[in-house]
C-alpha cells in the first residue's frame, strides 16, 4: 500500500536535512569563505572596481636571489637584477610580457606575445619571433597574475564557488584567514588575509620538486580606487628568492599596441610542444626525454652510464630499457648542484646505481637522493668509466660563470659530448648569441683539446657541433670589438 506523505511533513524534512547540512565542516568552510572574499573584494576595492579592472600595464624591477641556482651550494645566494614588462587584457585576450636582465652566466632579453593565432615568443638577443604554436592565455599569464594582488581579487571574484576556508592563523603577529584559490591552470594556492584590514598579505603554493613557495605583498597604494602593492617578495622554502618593486601602473590601458609583433625580428619556425622522445644518436648512445630536459644513456658491456640529473630520469631509464632489456644503471652522473639538475638523484639511488658527484655538492646531493645510504663517489677534476670498449670521460671545467664545478661527459670514440646549461640549443631557429657562460664553455673544450664533433645537452633534443659553438664565439668577439 503506498503511503501519501504531507506536504508539511516534506518541508520538515526538508528542513532537517538544511540545518544537518548547515552543520557539514565542508559547508562551513565555504560558507566561511565566501564571508572572507566579500569583506576582501570590498577592501581592495569592491566588487564593481575589479569586475570593471580589464586591463592592466606595469613595469617592474627585481632583484633575484640565485636559490639554489647559485655558482656554490647553499648561501649566501648570488644577486641577480631585471626588468620586466607586462600588459594584459582580460576582454581581448591579450597578454604581452618582456623580461630581461643578467645572472648565472646569462644575459636574457626575450617575451611573449599571447594573442590568439598572432601569437609569439620573442628573443631580442637573438633578433628571433617564433610562432606559438598552442598559446595559452592563462597559462602564459599565470606568473604575472600570482604576483599582483588585484588580479588574484579577480581571480578569487569569478573562481569564489570552489574556494574554501583553511583556518585561523598568525603571520606577522596578527590573526589572519587563509582561503583557497584555484585558478585555470597551476597549482592550488593559499591565501591569507588580514583579519583586521582584509587586505591580501601573503600567499603560499607547493610547487614540486622544489617546495613551498611563499608570496609576500607590502606597501599598498590606491589607483583608480583599486589597491595595487607597490612591493613584492618571494620565497622559496623560507629562502628569499625575488624582490620586486613595481615602478609604474597603468589601470585600463590600452593593450593592443603591444601585440604587434616587433619589426626587425627574423620570424623561426614555431614552437610546438616538447613531447618526450629517443634519440640514438649514435649505436648504444640515447638522448632522452622532453619538456626541456634531457639525459644521456650510454650502453656498455654489462651496464648504462646515464648522465643528467633533471626531473624524469625514471621514466628515461624505463624508455632505455626497452631497447636494452635490464641492464643496471650503474652510474648516475649529476653535471652540478642546481636545483633543477638534483632530483635525478633520488631514482638513481632507486636502482642502487652510484650517484657521481662533487664533494663540495655533498650536503645538496644526498638531501635529494632522499636515503642516507645513497652511494656517492667524488670527482676530483677528472674520471674515466671504460669497459674495455667504450669509454665515458667526465671532465670538470668549472669554475664558470655558472657553476663553481660542472661536469661534462665527453665519449671519445663518438666524438659526443654532453654539457648542462653553457650551451644553449632551441629547438628552432638559429642559436642565441654567446653568453659569459657559452664562453666559459668554449673555453674549456679549447683547453682540454677534446675533438667533438657533436654536442647534446640537457634541455633540449637539438644536436649541435663545436664549429656552431665557434661561430657563436667569434660573433661575440665581432660585438665586444665593435662597441663603443
Amino acid at each position: 500500500m503506498n503511503r501519501i506523505i504531507p506536504v508539511s511533513a516534506l518541508a520538515a524534512i526538508f528542513a532537517v536535512a538544511i540545518l544537518q547540512a548547515e552543520e557539514t565542516l565542508p559547508l562551513k568552510s565555504v560558507n566561511k569563505a565566501n564571508e572572507i572574499i566579500d569583506a576582501a573584494l570590498e577592501a581592495h576595492g569592491g566588487a564593481d572596481n575589479l569586475t570593471k579592472l580589464n586591463s592592466l600595464v606595469q613595469e617592474s624591477h627585481f632583484i633575484t636571489y640565485a636559490t639554489g641556482q647559485s655558482r656554490r651550494p647553499g648561501p649566501p645566494w648570488d644577486r641577480n637584477q631585471a626588468d620586466n614588462f607586462n600588459a594584459i587584457d582580460f576582454e581581448k585576450g591579450i597578454f604581452v610580457s618582456r623580461n630581461s636582465g643578467s645572472g648565472g652566466g646569462y644575459d636574457f632579453d626575450g617575451g611573449n606575445i599571447i594573442n590568439g593565432e598572432d601569437s609569439w615568443q620573442l628573443d631580442y638577443r637573438a633578433g628571433t619571433a617564433a610562432p606559438i604554436a598552442e598559446p595559452d592565455l592563462n597559462t602564459t599569464s599565470g606568473p604575472f597574475i600570482r604576483v599582483t594582488p588585484a588580479l588574484l581579487m579577480k581571480q578569487l571574484q569569478a573562481r569564489r564557488q570552489v574556494s574554501h576556508w583553511l583556518g585561523e592563523v598568525e603571520f606577522q603577529g596578527r590573526p589572519h584567514d587563509v582561503v583557497t584559490l584555484v585558478m585555470e591552470v597551476g597549482p592550488g594556492l593559499s591565501l591569507y588575509f588580514d583579519q583586521e584590514t582584509h587586505m591580501l598579505t601573503r600567499m603560499e603554493r607547493v610547487l614540486p620538486p622544489f617546495g613551498q613557495v611563499e608570496y609576500r605583498f607590502e606597501d599598498y597604494t590606491n589607483i583608480d580606487g583599486i589597491a595595487f602593492n607597490r612591493n613584492f617578495r618571494l620565497l622559496i622554502n623560507g629562502d628569499e628568492n625575488l624582490e620586486v618593486a613595481n615602478k609604474t601602473i597603468r589601470v585600463n590601458a590600452p593593450v593592443a599596441e603591444y601585440a604587434h609583433l616587433p619589426t626587425g625580428l627574423q620570424k623561426v619556425p614555431a614552437i610546438v610542444p616538447d613531447d618526450f622522445n629517443l634519440q640514438e644518436i649514435d649505436e648504444g648512445v640515447f638522448l632522452v626525454g622532453g619538456t626541456g630536459a634531457y639525459g644521456l644513456f650510454v650502453e656498455m658491456n654489462d651496464h648504462i652510464v646515464a648522465i643528467g640529473g633533471t626531473q624524469g630520469v625514471a621514466a628515461r631509464i624505463a624508455e632505455v630499457r626497452k631497447h636494452l632489456g635490464d641492464k643496471p644503471v650503474r652510474y648516475g652522473v649529476l653535471t652540478h648542484h642546481h636545483n633543477d639538475h638534483v632530483p635525478g638523484a633520488a631514482d638513481y639511488a632507486a636502482e642502487g646505481a652510484a650517484i657521481l658527484t662533487f664533494k663540495e655538492n655533498e650536503a645538496v646531493v644526498r638531501k635529494a637522493a632522499g636515503k642516507a645510504e645513497a652511494k656517492l663517489e667524488f670527482i676530483d677534476n677528472r674520471m674515466s668509466l671504460s669497459d674495455g670498449k667504450r669509454t665515458v670521460e667526465l671532465y670538470d671545467i668549472g669554475p664558470t660563470p655558472h657553476a663553481e664545478h660542472l661536469l661534462v661527459a665527453y665519449l671519445p670514440k663518438e666524438k659526443i659530448l654532453f654539457e648542462a646549461d653553457h650551451f644553449p640549443q632551441p629547438r628552432t631557429g638559429p642559436l642565441p648569441p654567446a653568453v659569459p657562460a657559452t664562453m666559459a664553455f668554449a673555453a674549456a673544450l679549447a683547453r682540454l683539446n677534446l675533438d667533438v664533433d657533436r654536442i647534446v645537452g640537457a634541455h633540449s633534443p637539438r644536436i649541435g657541433n663545436l664549429a656552431e659553438l665557434q661561430a657563436l664565439i667569434d660573433s661575440a668577439a665581432v660585438t665586444t670589438a665593435g662597441a663603443p
